[in-house]
């Protein structure tokens, strides 16, 4: 069955995980690529991306790439769609774990963050959270403390997930993959005619709701075993080699 959808995740896949420049001659390849699929001038299924990055840096690349389709934001908490610039919250995030997540953060600030030199806050999320420290040795600790300061706040669960220079904080219930049931549901598109790309451990709920996976080769071993083809190429370079595959194509 044709692919009709491709999702992508960002860091690791289009644009490196770590905070540094992008791979301009690679990525100017990439964007000619997704921008003739999403207007019908080649035979590359049209892609949307599926990240954990917040709406405003999501909606900055969605106009680059000139993508058509609704993107998933914060790791599944936030459908955006460009047409008519809307934010859809999941249904899982009540206001009750919205003032959960703004008092766990507002401890991180005062209590975590000053004996955590390195360690820094991503802005502009609203019902997820993500700290960024160059030096990801220090997360079995930071996720200690976190977790222990959530267990004092009443109707706040969270789920902690490490990726290479992130610490992921999501609500349960919350995952790229539901927001990708949601989606697909949306557009009458099937798990069989969806592709994902990923690179980390919180795309394996990717893996679980599209017919083709790809990763590239700086993908962690759990997401290499699963995927239907591994890049032998990292980063974009490796997603420009995956874009080449014949399931990604309408014949």
């Amino acid at each position: 069955m044709a692919v009709r959808l491709i999702l992508s995740d960002i860091d690791g896949c289009i644009t490196p995980e770590e905070s540094a420049a992008w791979d301009w001659e690679h990525f100017s390849q990439f964007v000619q690529l997704v921008r003739d699929a999403s207007a019908g001038r080649s035979t590359l299924a049209p892609m949307t991306l599926c990240t954990g990055r917040p709406q405003p840096y999501v909606e900055a690349l969605m106009k680059v790439l000139d993508i058509r389709f609704a993107s998933i934001c914060e790791s599944g908490a936030i459908l955006y769609s460009l047409h008519d610039n809307c934010s859809r919250l999941a249904p899982e995030i009540t206001p009750e774990r919205v003032r959960g997540l703004q008092a766990l953060r507002d401890h991180i600030v005062t209590e975590i963050f000053p004996d955590f030199p390195g360690l820094v806050y991503q802005f502009g999320k609203e019902a997820q959270m993500s700290l960024y420290c160059a030096r990801p040795e220090c997360f079995p600790e930071v996720e200690r403390r976190v977790a222990a300061f959530v267990a004092t706040l009443s109707g706040l669960d969270v789920i902690i997930t490490p990726s290479h220079y992130y610490l992921n904080i999501d609500l349960p219930g919350v995952t790229k993959g539901g927001a990708i049931r949601k989606l697909l549901g949306d557009l009458g598109i099937s798990r069989e005619q969806a592709a994902g790309m990923g690179d980390t451990l919180g795309d394996l709920s990717i893996r679980e709701e599209v017919g083709f996976f790809a990763c590239p080769s700086n993908a962690v071993d759990a997401l290499k075993r699963v995927a239907d083809y591994v890049s032998p190429h990292p980063n974009i370079a490796g997603m420009l080699d995956i874009l080449e595959r014949p399931e990604l194509h309408r014949f």
